[in-house]
């Protein structure tokens, strides 16, 4: 299934991101991870923060990215975009990718710990059904 093999690849991509990015900045903004129509993956982030048109902005990094990929829904088949999120009950740190198809939506949460820059552990996966954030 065409769905299946791109929400494992991206999950993959995301995670290397992530702890690449976590890794030499000790966090990081938001980032997609794009299938196109071909076949062909590619990264998508936002424009830094210390551009006037974005630096006033008060619309969250993932939004703008979720807006971004709107505009480029006819020419993919699927993304994901990860997140460093912290939790409510015990302030944990989390990835949260957030996986989308044309056919199906999820989010995927992994808890992780990074106790230094060249260790980076994952923790046990948890999934739900998401909504559509960009295929309505």
């Amino acid at each position: 299934m065409e769905c299946q093999a791109d929400f494992d690849d991206l999950l993959d991509v995301c995670i290397e991101v992530a702890a690449e990015r976590l890794s030499e900045n000790w966090g990081f903004d938001p980032v997609a991870v794009v299938n196109s129509g071909d076949g062909e993956r590619r990264i998508v982030a936002t424009v830094p923060q210390d551009t006037d048109e974005y630096a006033l902005s008060e619309t969250p990094i993932r939004d703008r990215l979720v807006g971004d990929l709107r505009t480029r829904a006819d020419d993919m088949r699927s993304y994901a975009i990860v997140s460093n999120v912290t939790t409510e009950d015990d302030g944990a740190e989390q990835l949260e990718v957030l996986l989308e198809h044309r056919e199906y939506a999820m989010q995927i949460l992994v808890p992780y710990e990074m106790p230094d820059p060249s260790t980076f552990n994952l923790g046990p996966m948890t999934a739900a059904v998401s909504p559509h954030l960009v295929w309505d």
